[in-house]
């Protein structure tokens, strides 16, 4: 966009806001004369098909936010030669601004900031976003409270291996997650992290992580404590759990909140029974099935698979089911659309191989079998826990992992080469302790069933039905809802409802993922991609 240029869509420039790494961000007002900002992406970047295919996403995502102390997501242009964000105006100085002019936040307006910091993360995270560069500058303190900015979109500069065109971290180092650094992948707690130096800062007015330089800078968040001596005693062990080195140990944004509103127990007890289902659940494994395939080997791609519920609203209340198609209604705990190989799903993709499994170059995830590599399945790394409470006394005791009692398993499944038969599809309530889950498959003839397994054997629960268009690409979601001791299963594929069962004597709770098979010892082929994950659920009352 040149500097000529008065309007932007069906927007008039008034005044430029700011610049960054991604692009310019412009004072504007729409056709009613309101007020809006406009971050227009810088044309380099806009230029990698990578980028733009991550933008899509990312933006897309943002505008589902809810609008709890954050400046909401109008519009976005996802197309075309130029890229744009258009968000709420909020007028009023940025955070880092206010603090550099009239000097650190005391008493209720410092409690007032974080519990508001605090509510725009459980509502980003609720949405299945990341911000990834909460820092002062990006909380503006409007009339009517603090509001968050620029969530989510600079998740698409990893496409870019995680820098600029000009080299800038994405991110500022300052308030970045120590894991971040490090090139692990992200995750809400990256963000808790940044809320705790936020916090931090707002109280004393300078980062709790010194340094000059960036090399020190990285040094201080990677190996020293922060200096918290100018935050009050009433916030002060909530921000030293909050800027814990390991991720698990930190609370959630939602912990954050009731702990601030008084709804919640100590931070570190709750961060420590995080910890203890983390550790339950992030035993990678490659596993042999029991029972009847005693010669196939199953491949376990990825890491734990488990979800934290965002408890006090954040997940919505359950919808009733509509025949056309899959309720759209439940908060989102965790997706993937497979564009970066950083986002814990294990395997990588052999194009020279026959069969292989992973991340593929146009951004899917690959199953693919054969001969010898009969089944796949692929375990989704959700990084979040709820823990089932223990009947014991002893706080050591390892709590169970667990999902909430109702899920939604989404994924876009194609196949791209078939020779004989095969299945594939997604599974939910799997046990790391026993070969048991139920199984929605679609397979190469084109129908779609679904299984009961349990210690690795097991029967149909509802008979094949045939689906028109397949093979080829569909979105299979599948429901798991637990109601007592029944759990009830409904299966769509490309938004129709093809099945629906009960099970009386429902498989407990367990993981989530997917899987593509062939006949033993036969001589078929089945090659698979997946795309565009999403897992949702609510927690029961």
């Amino acid at each position: 966009m040149s500097g000529e240029t008065s309007h932007i869509g069906r927007y008039r420039l008034l005044s430029v806001l700011g610049r960054g790494g991604m692009g310019t961000v412009h004072l504007a007002e729409d056709p009613a004369g309101q007020r809006v900002a406009v971050k227009v992406i810088n044309p380099e970047l806009s230029q990698h098909e990578q980028f733009r295919m991550r933008f899509r996403r990312e933006a897309d995502a943002a505008q589902r936010v809810r609008r709890f102390c954050t400046a909401a997501v109008i519009e976005a242009a996802l197309d075309g030669d130029q890229l744009y964000v258009v968000t709420e105006y909020v007028p009023g100085p940025n955070l880092e601004e206010a603090v550099e002019q009239s000097g650190p936040l005391r008493g209720s307006s410092l409690d007032a900031l974080a519990v508001s910091v605090a509510t725009a993360l459980t509502a980003i995270h609720g949405a299945g976003v990341v911000h990834r560069d909460l820092k002062p500058s990006n909380v503006l303190l409007s009339p009517v409270g603090p509001r968050v900015i620029d969530f989510g979109i600079a998740r698409a500069l990893d496409t870019l291996g995680g820098v600029t065109g000009t080299g800038e971290l994405v991110g500022t180092p300052r308030y970045m997650a120590p894991e971040v650094l490090r090139g692990e992948p992200v995750s809400p707690a990256c963000d808790v992290f940044s809320w705790g130096c936020l916090v931090a800062f707002a109280a004393s007015g300078k980062a709790p992580f010194g340094g000059g330089t960036l090399p020190a800078i990285v040094y201080q968040v990677l190996n020293t404590e922060p200096n918290l001596d100018d935050v009050e005693p009433g916030l002060h062990e909530l921000v030293k759990a909050a800027l814990h080195k390991d991720p698990a140990m930190r609370p959630t944004a939602q912990q954050l909140l009731d702990h601030l509103v008084g709804r919640s127990a100590e931070p570190e007890k709750a961060a420590h029974t995080v910890q203890l289902a983390w550790q339950q659940a992030t035993k990678p494994f490659t596993e042999v099935r029991p029972g009847p395939r005693t010669h196939r080997s199953k491949l376990i791609a990825g890491i734990a698979a488990a979800a934290a519920v965002l408890v006090g609203g954040s997940v919505v209340a359950w919808a009733v089911l509509s025949p056309s198609g899959p309720p759209d209604d439940l908060g989102v705990l965790y997706r993937e659309d497979f564009t970066q190989t950083s986002g814990g799903w294990n395997g990588t993709y052999d194009p020279d191989e026959t069969a292989s499994y992973g991340y593929r170059t146009d951004g899917t995830y690959g199953l693919d079998v054969e001969e010898g590599y009969e089944e796949r399945a692929a375990k989704a790394p959700i990084p979040f826990l709820i823990a089932k409470p223990t009947n014991t006394p002893d706080p050591s005791a390892t709590p169970t992992p667990m999902l909430p009692a109702s899920v939604v398993v989404g994924v876009t499944a194609e196949v791209k080469r078939s020779t004989g038969t095969g299945e594939y599809g997604v599974y939910c309530h799997n046990s790391d302790d026993d070969d048991t889950y139920y199984e929605f498959a679609l397979d190469t003839t084109g129908k779609a069933r679904i299984r009961r397994i349990v210690d690795g054997s097991g029967g149909t629960l509802a008979q094949p039905v045939q689906v028109d268009g397949l093979p080829g690409k569909a979105r299979i979601v599948a429901l798991c809802e637990q109601a007592g001791n029944a759990v009830r299963l409904t299966m769509w594929v490309n938004d129709r409802q093809v099945h629906q069962v009960e099970d009386p004597n429902g498989i407990g709770n367990g993981y989530v993922g997917l899987f593509a098979r062939i006949p033993q010892d036969s001589e078929s082929l089945l090659m698979t991609t997946f795309d565009d994950f999403e897992l949702r659920g609510r927690k029961e009352p």
